[in-house]
């Protein structure tokens, strides 16, 4: 009951919302033109999603952003845990990546567009690149707030680096981990959608800057609506893993 309450009272606020719009829509309070009404958004919705356009599009996103998540949260956190245990590794690593990380993606996107052309390989790149960064941060610091008791005492019954980073610093980081996550597949989110207005012909990056190009925008109201069905879906999907690898957290 509890849970069906909360998720009552976190829906008010959108609901009330969306009633708002369709009320100044088809009042003209607002100008339907660029603000169409909610009722027709959501038509225009169904029926790319029916007719296939919208999957394939939500299809193609999810699969970029996905590959550059993978390509980047696995050595992030690697290289981050490495960090949080040898000093030497963190103080040759820390200045370069925050020097990398404060870079703006998209001032970065003609340089990696001249690396790899106008195809999924520089997409990926550019998600993957900040992916990496986040998780990164997010895994050293959660190794630096890992108790000292717990590192001596596992020095002290002879675990070595490697042992040492499994057994104390993964599972105890882990909170901070899977927050640095949940960011970082958000900011993914953006970067993939952001990539794809100005270098790919299909996706829901790409469908939604060409529906504003044209001034169609109930497609365009479509496009968001599936962006953010997707990072929901993307989010809760995190949390359940969350659940499942770090119980003591439920």
């Amino acid at each position: 009951m509890r849970v069906l309450r909360a998720i009552a009272i976190g829906l008010i606020l959108p609901v009330a919302l969306v009633l708002l719009w369709q009320v100044a829509s088809s009042r003209e309070w607002i100008n339907s033109l660029f603000y169409p009404a909610p009722w027709d958004v959501m038509q225009r919705t169904w029926d790319q999603a029916s007719g296939g356009k919208l999957p394939h599009d939500a299809r193609v996103t999810t699969g970029r952003l996905l590959a550059g998540f993978a390509f980047g949260a696995a050595p992030g956190l690697a290289v981050g845990l490495a960090a949080g245990v040898s000093r030497t590794i963190r103080q040759l690593l820390y200045p370069l990546a925050t020097a990398l990380y404060v870079v703006p993606r998209i001032a970065m996107l003609p340089l990696v567009l001249v690396a790899f052309g106008l195809n999924d390989e520089a997409r990926v790149f550019m998600v993957a690149f900040s992916v990496f960064f986040i998780v990164f941060f997010s895994a050293l610091s959660g190794v630096e707030q890992v108790d000292r008791i717990f590192v001596d005492a596992a020095r002290a019954f002879g675990a070595g680096k490697v042992r040492l980073a499994a057994t104390v610093l993964l599972p105890a980081s882990a909170p901070a981990v899977f927050a640095g996550l949940r960011v970082a597949m958000g900011f993914a989110l953006i970067v993939i959608v952001g990539t794809e207005f100005l270098a790919a012909n299909d996706g829901l990056g790409a469908r939604i800057w060409l529906s504003y190009q044209i001034f169609d925008f109930p497609s365009m109201y479509a496009g968001i609506i599936a962006v953010t069905a997707l990072g929901v879906l993307l989010a809760w999907a995190l949390l359940a893993v969350e659940w499942l690898a770090v119980p003591w957290r439920r």
